[in-house]
């Protein structure tokens, strides 16, 4: 054979080799593309989930803050409420000595002595009404503060939008990895989870709404309160001033009597109008909030469990292989498990507290009307004693110690109801405190049962 036809055979074979080189490279890289995929598929569901549990972290601890009661404000409050509510009592004990002990020559009632007992109520007045003059400025300072901070609701509201945006793009990424690739074994249990991973997003968001909202909420209802006391008591404020004017000059007794009774019908409604509002803004933010966030904000718990049911049977028609090729699924099963689980568990823990803030909540708009329809009485006897019987100074003097005594009720109730509130409320907590079911211990756990599942996440991605 000469050397140009052996030059040929050699060219022939090394091209031979090359082709099936180039082909065996071709399927090699065909073959690591969805292998490769489904590398990308695990890691960015592990994502998803730890940025899940970081935004439930996220919300839960704005909850924390943003429900914070500003320190010495029990305190204070009580203090100052219980001042007022003896200036008060000291008030009517001196208007009841006076009436009472000249029923028969109520002509003989001491000027002066009216005056200083006036005088004293004016004194419990103001302190009920600074009180809440403390608490609002209180409220109002907080807010401020957590503007510049950037712990406010606003401030909240865009950290979670952001939050979710970036996970909605890793399900949008992670989404379209699952459809690229129909042919693989475990295409069913990709999509599957991505719907557990998408009602938790859900579940998040709703829930994020309801703490976004109570808290919102909350804080409108506690200064709607303080501001309808105010009120009040500025007019009970005028009303006290026309009455001692009225103890020298009669043309300003019936002034002072229909202002009294301006304020307590402002005080009748303080209470209820407050939890009123709470119900009100609760709607309107949470509403508001679905409009911004362009989401139904509709928290399904059925629909979480039915989707993680179908992800299970999925994991359960599946062979070993095939869930062995998917990833870490199976310890991001237990994960959903547990997070579902825990959840469940705190509301339930959660009711209990839930129960007795509404018990309270009830006995105050039960005895915070009742108790200003004492002085609404004392207000309209007196009022019926200025115009019905102002020629009969006995019968006068009759309704307005009637007036007296059922004003004297009413604050020595409010007296009582204060300290009671106070210590029963000391009371409670020291015992939910030694169950651990505090709400703020609760959400502890809960923040450390995420702490838990990012762990799992963490090591199953590694």
């Amino acid at each position: 054979m000469n050397s140009a036809a052996r030059n040929t055979i050699i060219i022939v074979l090394c091209l031979q080799f090359i082709c099936c080189a180039n082909i065996t490279c071709a399927d090699v890289a065909c073959a690591s593309a969805p292998i490769d995929d489904e590398i990308l598929i695990d890691s960015l569901t592990n994502d998803i989930v730890h940025r899940q549990l970081d935004l439930e972290r996220y919300y839960l601890q704005y909850r924390v803050h943003g429900t914070k009661e500003p320190k010495w404000r029990r305190a204070r409050y009580f203090g100052l409420q219980v001042s007022s509510a003896m200036c008060g009592l000291a008030s009517n004990f001196t208007q009841i000595g006076l009436s009472g002990s000249h029923m028969k020559d109520p002509e003989k009632i001491s000027i002066k002595g009216s005056r200083q007992g006036l005088e004293v109520g004016m004194v419990g007045i103001v302190l009920d009404g600074g009180s809440s003059v403390v608490e609002l400025c209180s409220n109002g300072l907080t807010a401020l503060k957590n503007i510049k901070n950037g712990t406010s609701p606003g401030a909240a509201v865009k950290n979670v939008v952001a939050r979710v945006k970036v996970i909605d793009a890793l399900l949008a990424e992670r989404d379209a990895l699952v459809k690229k690739h129909p042919e693989l074994a475990a295409t069913n249990v990709y999509q599957a989870e991505g719907r557990v991973l998408k009602s938790f997003r859900d579940w998040c968001l709703s829930e994020f709404a309801d703490v976004y909202a109570d808290v919102k909420s909350s804080q409108a209802s506690a200064n709607v309160y303080y501001a309808l006391d105010i009120a009040a008591d500025s007019v009970y404020m005028a009303s006290q001033i026309l009455a001692i004017k009225s103890l020298t000059n009669d043309e300003h007794s019936i002034p002072s009597t229909n202002t009294g009774i301006v304020g307590d019908s402002i005080g009748i409604a303080s209470a209820p109008a407050s939890t009123k509002s709470y119900n009100i803004m609760y709607k309107f933010w949470r509403k508001r909030l679905a409009k911004r966030m362009q989401e139904d904000l509709i928290k399904s718990e059925d629909e979480t469990k039915a989707a993680m049911g179908e992800l299970n049977k999925e994991l359960s028609s599946k062979d070993v292989s095939v869930l062995e090729a998917a990833g870490s699924v199976q310890n991001r099963v237990s994960v959903y498990l547990l997070w579902s689980g825990r959840y469940d568990q705190y509301i339930q823990q959660g009711l209990v507290d839930q129960r007795h803030q509404n018990k309270v909540a009830l006995q105050g708009e039960l005895s915070g009307p009742a108790i200003s329809g004492t002085y609404l009485a004392q207000d309209i006897l007196s009022s019926v004693a200025l115009k019905e019987f102002a020629r009969r100074p006995r019968a006068q003097n009759n309704l307005y110690l009637a007036g007296s005594i059922s004003a004297a009720a009413g604050t020595a109730a409010s007296l009582a109801l204060t300290n009671y509130w106070l210590f029963d409320q000391i009371r409670y907590r020291r015992k939910m405190a030694a169950k651990g079911m505090l709400p703020e211990q609760l959400l502890a756990a809960r923040l450390k049962t995420l702490d838990e599942l990012d762990a799992r996440i963490f090591h199953s991605g590694r």
